[in-house]
């Protein structure tokens, strides 16, 4: 198993322990698409017990930059397709210690303004994603 893999299923694990509903095979969104149409594929996607995504999870390998824009915007636009009416938060975990938290951080910031459909939160390591979810 990749240590992406095995950061994913450590996650799932600990969103699992809180009651949610996780998701890491076929996250094609918007929720009607095929493999093939799809316009975003997270790692993760939690639901609550009423059935609604409230987390996209990224499992992050790259330094934060061009992933972390491209899959806000991928986000947002399909949750707006879907018409989704609470505003999912997206997660970005990174895993490798030499990850530039400060650059993602810094690209999120600057999207802020410009999704409307889902909810960035700060980047986080792999750690302090896994002290935060039983506080979810």
């Amino acid at each position: 198993m990749s240590d992406h893999n095995d950061v994913v299923a450590r996650l799932v694990k600990q969103f699992e322990k809180k009651g949610f509903k996780v998701q890491t095979r076929n996250n094609n969104l918007p929720s009607s698409a095929k493999r093939d149409e799809s316009i975003y594929r997270p790692d993760l996607i939690i639901r609550n017990r009423d059935d609604q995504i409230i987390y996209l999870v990224e499992v992050e390998t790259s330094e934060g930059g061009k992933a972390v824009v491209g899959a806000a915007i991928l986000a947002d636009i399909c949750m707006k397709k879907m018409g989704v009416n609470n505003k999912p938060k997206l997660l970005f975990v990174f895993y490798k210690p030499e990850s530039n938290l400060k650059l993602a951080e810094k690209r999120l910031k600057e999207l802020k303004n410009r999704v409307s459909y889902i909810q960035l939160v700060p980047a986080l390591t792999e750690n302090a994603a896994r002290e935060l979810i039983p506080h979810l």
